[in-house]
């Protein structure tokens, strides 16, 4: 039976937790069952009374278009060593998945644990929207110059860092998380419980760029585009990060603004959502997009482009555009860089 946990319930699914992610730290652990499970969802299947397999979900605040929207970050996901490969995890996501559709949610994303995860998420209609760079060896990061003050922030600076933060995310993305006030305590919280810090680089008394790290290596870094060519402590080379799906495609479509005018006929395929199926007609109305569904699509009908749900989310969130459907994000407008 798949279910979600009572609030009272949610520290009996540590066991299985625990389980099956033994290279997280007890420090960690604590952390994230004391602190950070109330508002968050478990979805659990449940065989008499044992937990078989789990999946958590968190609400994360995020940016899209112009817009503040409550997004469902899918986290944790887990099925007990001795029942694996019994189809247990399709069964939760298909419920999950259906569950956030009549909840009108516009997409979900996950971050993969390896190539392993990711080919099986595929197949439940996910892709990857994200790619995130290694850190530079530290003989090849470049050093701020005389005028800038590079040093760990303090709580005090939480606020003008999440006003810098905040500005950069709408200046250079179509997708990102709320980088408010509430984030940087929450980051901050969660690093110290890891050993790490965030540096911040301040110029005439302004924040303008920062660094989270953990495990000597950078979990996020936004600098001003005028520090960003020469004090970038990223490589160049690039890797697949985080995955998404849309979940409501009607949702999804009148939440985001189009980058360019165009018009098209797209049979979309979705193995899980079975209203996200169907052929449509896509058009741009007055910078939005507009979608109609074809309840009786003739035969006779050139050009239809024929789209899985997965192909779809990468154009969109402009990972993977597909010329002739009008584009939404930026190349690479999806930033989303979470930890938990």
């Amino acid at each position: 039976m798949i279910r979600y946990l009572e609030e009272q319930e949610k520290l009996n699914i540590r066991e299985l937790y625990e389980q099956c992610f033994p290279e997280d730290t007890k420090a960690y652990t604590d952390y994230y069952f004391n602190k950070r499970l109330a508002g968050s969802y478990i979805a659990v299947n449940e065989e008499g009374r044992e937990y078989v397999s789990a999946l958590h979900l968190i609400p994360k605040n995020v940016i899209v278009g112009k817009l503040k929207r409550r997004i469902l970050y899918i986290y944790g996901v887990c099925t007990n060593i001795l029942h694996r490969n019994k189809g247990y995890m399709k069964k939760m996501f298909s419920q999950v998945l259906a569950d956030m559709y009549q909840d009108k949610e516009p997409f979900t994303y996950i971050i993969p644990s390896g190539e392993v995860n990711a080919e099986i998420y595929k197949k439940l209609g996910f892709a990857y929207v994200m790619n995130k760079k290694e850190t530079k060896p530290e003989e090849q990061r470049r050093k701020p110059t005389h005028s800038l003050i590079s040093r760990k922030a303090e709580k005090s600076d939480l606020v003008r860092l999440s006003i810098f933060a905040q500005t950069c995310m709408e200046k250079y993305y179509d997708i990102s998380l709320c980088k408010d006030l509430d984030y940087f305590k929450k980051i901050m919280e969660l690093i110290e419980v890891e050993g790490g810090y965030i540096e911040i680089y301040i110029e005439n008394k302004v924040i303008v760029g920062y660094r989270i790290w953990l495990d000597d290596e950078v979990l996020e870094e936004v600098l001003d585009e005028s520090l960003g060519n020469t004090l970038s402590w990223l490589e160049p080379v690039e890797k697949p990060y985080a995955m998404a799906r849309i979940v409501n495609l009607k949702n999804l479509i009148h939440s985001v603004t189009v980058r360019d005018e165009g018009n098209a006929i797209v049979k979309i395929t979705d193995p899980i959502i079975e209203e996200n199926n169907g052929v449509f007609r896509v058009a741009v109305e007055k910078g939005r997009l507009a979608l109609e569904k074809i309840e009786k699509p003739e035969e006779s009908l050139h050009g239809v482009m024929d789209l899985t749900i997965g192909e779809l989310t990468a154009h969109i969130f402009g990972y993977k555009i597909i010329e002739g459907l009008p584009r939404i994000c930026s190349n690479h407008g999806f930033f989303i860089n979470d930890y938990v």
